[in-house]
């Protein structure tokens, strides 16, 4: 029996089913199965009635239940309470950067407010990609970092996420340098009639569908060429390499040395802020609770 089986344990019963719980884990829904089936028979124990439509606690589940809550409780608190050993009184907050998801916007705010924040020192973590989750630097929340700056929607919202806006991305069409569209200071959907647009698949992004929904609607001609999943640098370089346009965001303007990212004519902007787990943990939940009043009043 090991941790992630019982966070496992936690997440099926909160949720109802392994499917629910594998999207939450970044997991398959049978892999869940598999955790907890074998959870069971380490403990000789029947924690979960399985249905056609989910999976409901029995009454061994019920009463085991809390005690596993209070246990992975403790494991938090012995982890903040460690952390501090050796650190002056200074409580480390681990921002997560990578290219796709910069933590410029929160460092610039940073630098204004580090005066008032003194009990909190930021150390920067370069994140590695991980291919194998669909949400790739989001799944690193609470391994590699406590924080990262990302885009969020309610899709967003409903899984293991929080997150505390700081503004809103813009939408740009990426092209290759020495592409027509590339003259452009700003560019319509008008402009894309006859083109290949590389986006990702619906369901991904809220803000990214209605986008989609309006040439599907409007503007049939555009032939949509999607992703397997999120972005990452490969998608870039399709982009270059077949000299097709690419949906992007603000803060990828400069992501390729190859692409021009043109100003998309849209009234549809995708909210981003800091993004945590949605139990960080008592040192991030304080820093996020000074930051979030002295962010206001800078703003008020």
């Amino acid at each position: 029996m090991d941790i992630s089986q019982l966070q496992t344990f936690i997440r099926v019963s909160t949720y109802g089913s392994f499917t629910k719980a594998g999207e939450e884990s970044f997991i398959s829904g049978t892999a869940v199965m598999k955790q907890i089936n074998r959870l069971e028979n380490e403990l000789n124990l029947k924690l979960f009635v399985r249905t056609a439509t989910g999976t409901k606690l029995t009454a061994e589940g019920q009463k085991f239940l809390p005690y596993i809550q209070q246990i992975l409780s403790l494991l938090d608190t012995a982890i903040d309470e460690t952390r501090k050993v050796g650190l002056s009184g200074q409580g480390i907050i681990t921002v997560g950067t990578s290219i796709l998801h910069p933590a410029d916007p929160f460092m610039e705010i940073w630098k204004k407010i580090t005066a008032q924040m003194s009990d909190f020192q930021i150390r920067i973590v370069q994140l590695q990609e991980d291919l194998r989750s669909s949400n790739r630097e989001y799944a690193m929340l609470g391994k590699q970092c406590d924080l990262i700056v990302g885009t969020f929607d309610n899709t967003t919202l409903k899984q293991s996420f929080r997150a505390f806006p700081l503004g809103q991305y813009n939408f740009g069409i990426a092209v290759r340098s020495d592409n027509p569209l590339a003259k452009l200071s700003q560019i319509t959907f008008k402009d894309l009639k006859n083109q290949t647009l590389i986006s990702v698949p619906l369901g991904i992004s809220e803000k990214n569908d209605q986008l989609r929904q309006t040439i599907a609607t409007d503007f049939p001609e555009i032939n949509i060429s999607e992703t397997n999943g999120r972005y990452d640098m490969n998608t870039f370089n399709q982009a270059v390499e077949e000299n097709v346009a690419l949906i992007t965001l603000t803060p990828w303007k400069r992501i390729h040395p190859n692409l021009v990212s043109i100003p998309l004519e849209t009234d549809v902007t995708v909210p981003y802020g800091i993004l945590t787990t949605k139990f960080p943990g008592s040192n991030v939940e304080k820093f996020l609770l000074e930051f979030s009043k002295i962010y206001k009043s800078l703003n008020s």
